[in-house]
């Protein structure tokens, strides 16, 4: 990702990060998370995942794609969530990592890079557990005892003792991506092939941590260079599963969901009452190919300083148009199939309707004069 120069309008931290969850959708005033939000969360969830479904709790069913963001006040700084319950979550996730992505860099992180990695469903997590019982077999004699009694009760955490030992030398260490059933390797090879087509920089790591009754399918982390130029981890996440409250059973079907949270090593106070500029450009979109060439360009616009609007998770141009209407933005950016092949992209005018095609690169020059 390109460098973000917050000198250039002497843009706040808050004021960035606004931008960013409002240019990906989380138009929503954010949440404030707190103690008692994620007290309820079981003891072998860590808080970076108890926040993220924390905010689970706070959307409640849902018939539509939601999205939501929060901030919570950590130890030195302040942490960002964003998360989307969406049946459409393979998109929706595209967005909730772009804006963790965004957030990151904004908040001086270099070189950022998603890390991926996959438990599966209920199916790979039978083969998972079931391979996991032979290793241990297999293994029993080199194991310390305490390790290998664990491992009888809970297999997850003492395959997370084996890795911490240094000590313990073993080879083949079961991994839990080399066990996905044929759905799990499908969904984790079609995320592989959006990041690629939203130039989203990736790595696979199989040795991601993970929990195994809320992590669910795809695991994600971000990592990126500190201010001293140590390569850190700055965000946890992945698709999810609402995990039971303290001393409650799991719930049947549970609502699964996106979410990262992005640690920022600063004190963050965004406004509940902020309000989002009106839009100088509505970007539209018709096709799926042309949703990737309209997401490409939420990166530029917003970077640019530019209020924008868009409504990329709708699929329907009548559902779009609608919110375009909704946002009384200043001009409309179309891409149908058409301009997806040429890299163009329709303006209109959405006061005098007037509308012209200019090269995709162009678009932001020509929105960065228009006065909002």
């Amino acid at each position: 990702m390109r460098s973000i120069e917050r000198g250039a309008k002497r843009e706040s931290l808050d004021a960035l990060i606004f931008s960013i969850a409002q240019a990906y959708g989380f138009t929503a005033p954010p949440l404030s998370l707190t103690r008692k939000d994620i007290a309820d969360t079981p003891d072998h969830v860590d808080k970076d995942l108890g926040l993220i479904t924390s905010i689970s709790q706070k959307i409640g069913p849902v018939t539509q794609t939601t999205q939501a963001w929060a901030t919570a006040k950590r130890g030195g700084g302040t942490a960002i969530v964003f998360a989307a319950v969406s049946p459409k979550i393979s998109t929706a996730q595209a967005f909730v990592v772009k804006a963790a992505l965004a957030t990151a860099e904004s908040a001086g992180f270099s070189d950022p890079l998603v890390k991926i990695s996959s438990v599966g469903d209920a199916e790979s997590r039978k083969r998972y557990v079931r391979e996991l019982g032979n290793f241990f077999k297999k293994n029993i004699k080199e194991i310390p005892e305490d390790i290998a009694v664990l491992s009888v009760k809970n297999p997850d955490e003492a395959i997370k003792k084996i890795k911490e030992n240094e000590e313990i030398t073993l080879n083949s260490i079961p991994r839990t991506i080399d066990y996905l059933s044929e759905s799990s390797r499908k969904i984790m090879l079609e995320t592989i092939d959006l990041f690629e087509k939203l130039e989203i920089t990736y790595e696979l790591d199989p040795n991601l941590a993970s929990t195994p009754d809320v992590n669910h399918e795809l695991v994600f982390a971000i990592v990126g260079k500190n201010k001293k130029g140590e390569e850190v981890q700055v965000a946890t996440g992945g698709r999810l599963e609402k995990p039971p409250k303290r001393n409650q059973k799991k719930e049947k079907n549970a609502p699964e969901f996106i979410g990262m949270n992005v640690f920022v090593p600063d004190q963050v106070t965004i406004r509940k009452n902020e309000i989002a500029p009106t839009p100088a450009c509505f970007v539209v979109h018709v096709g799926e190919a042309a949703k990737i060439k309209a997401f490409t360009l939420l990166d530029a616009l917003w970077r640019a300083h530019i209020s924008l609007g868009q409504a990329l998770l709708d699929d329907t141009i009548q559902d779009q148009m609608e919110k375009v209407t909704e946002s009384k933005a200043k001009y409309m950016a179309i891409i149908g199939q058409r301009e997806a092949l040429d890299n163009t992209v329709i303006v209109k005018n959405m006061t005098t309707q007037l509308q012209e095609t200019v090269p995709l690169e162009k678009l932001v020059s020509r929105m960065g004069r228009v006065k909002v």
